[in-house]
């Protein structure tokens, strides 16, 4: 029963991730899986970026002297450097995401059948496919809506909008042709760009619902060690504690090691996609403040969620490094041998050096960065 029970688990996660794996790789970007190579696939979303990031810039000196229309595309580019930037790391650099990613994998497979370790993995697992499918709806749901956004603005005031501040060079928005040529492009960048933008996304946060599952599973064997200091009144047990503490500190190298890599390799990347959110947030406010812009109000949801994901993923990992201080800490010590209350002082001296989930290597990724990135691009009255 128990097998069963971890075999659907495993099942249940490989289903979860596949469906981002099998996206990412029909666009070329398998970089989470082995054996990566570039390929076709890969050399043309490069040019579509490229293409993308060159024409919103010849956008920007075409609409220097038009406020709202540079701000639009000011903000398009930001998506655009968002989206080169986890190209580029993923492509140019693959085998440490391949790496990161068969290493939580690899924690399904070295927890114990015994059933609390289980019902961790169960619990982790159904959270993260409720988290992906919520992420992936409200995402796609939102790329979708955009691509609609003009015919709501046209049907309410009869304005002409675009669902993104770009212009191919050398059309004329003011004629039918142009407009269509424009608008059409466009959608056909929401049809590649938000899903390879979902499935990056949904990657990174099963890492760090992974490194939750870690922490969990070290609290189950803290409470284990626990249970046998108490226990071992006569000393009989000492070989099961030693055994134990060997088992637990493996456990804690394993996860400051995974943490570590995740660290490493999304912490420029975080950097970079805070910033570009924190940029269209201040410009957009600005251009609201002339006058009433529509598209605004959606840059300002889409930049306000993205931030906020981050950063209570950061928080969640950052409660985790708190209570497994305080497990530690609360483990019957005082009932040990001085070789076992050496091997407290060791795991607790190393959970108070935990890494941490940060924005580019600066400020620790929680609640508190997201307050204040929010308050510094809110104007003041």
């Amino acid at each position: 029963m128990e097998k069963n029970i971890r075999l659907e688990t495993q099942k249940e996660f490989e289903k979860i991730t596949g469906w981002q794996l099998w996206v990412l790789r029909l666009m070329g970007c398998g970089a989470y899986e082995p054996n990566f190579r570039i390929s076709f696939a890969t050399l043309v979303i490069l040019f579509l970026a490229g293409a993308f990031v060159v024409i919103t810039i010849f956008d920007l000196f075409l609409f220097q002297n038009d406020v709202f229309n540079f701000t639009f595309a000011l903000v398009t580019l930001s998506y655009a450097v968002i989206g080169c930037t986890r190209l580029g790391f993923i492509i140019f650099h693959p085998n440490p995401y391949s790496a990161a990613f068969q290493e939580a994998k690899q924690t399904y497979l070295l927890a114990s059948s015994d059933e609390r370790d289980q019902q961790v993995l169960q619990h982790y697992t159904k959270l993260l496919k409720q988290c992906i499918s919520m992420y992936s709806i409200a995402f796609l749901g939102g790329s979708v809506g955009t691509a609609f956004l003009p015919l709501i603005v046209y049907l309410w005031n009869g304005e002409k909008i675009l669902p993104f501040g770009v212009v191919i060079p050398f059309t004329d928005l003011e004629t039918s042709l142009g407009y269509q040529l424009n608008y059409m492009y466009q959608v056909s960048c929401i049809l590649w760009t938000p899903p390879g933008l979902t499935a990056s996304q949904n990657i990174y946060i099963t890492l760090v619902f992974n490194i939750c599952i870690q922490y969990d599973l070290i609290f189950i064997k803290l409470d284990e060690l626990d249970q046998l200091a108490v226990r071992n009144i006569d000393g009989t047990l000492d070989k099961e504690v030693e055994q134990k503490f060997i088992e637990i500190i493996k456990y804690q190298q394993r996860l400051n090691q995974f943490v570590a890599e995740v660290e490493n390799r999304f912490t420029v990347q975080i950097f970079v996609e805070i910033s570009c959110n924190a940029l269209q947030i201040v410009v957009t406010l600005f251009v609201m403040e002339i006058d009433t812009w529509i598209p605004g109000y959606l840059v300002i949801t889409v930049a306000t969620f993205q931030s906020f994901l981050y950063c209570i993923l950061g928080t969640l990992i950052d409660m985790k490094t708190e209570l497994f201080t305080e497990k530690i800490y609360n483990v019957a010590w005082h009932r040990m041998r001085t070789s076992e209350q050496n091997n407290i002082k060791y795991m607790l001296s190393k959970s108070q050096q935990s890494v941490l989930l940060t924005n580019g290597g600066m400020l620790p990724m929680n609640m508190n960065l997201f307050l204040a990135v929010y308050k510094k691009s809110i104007p003041s009255s």
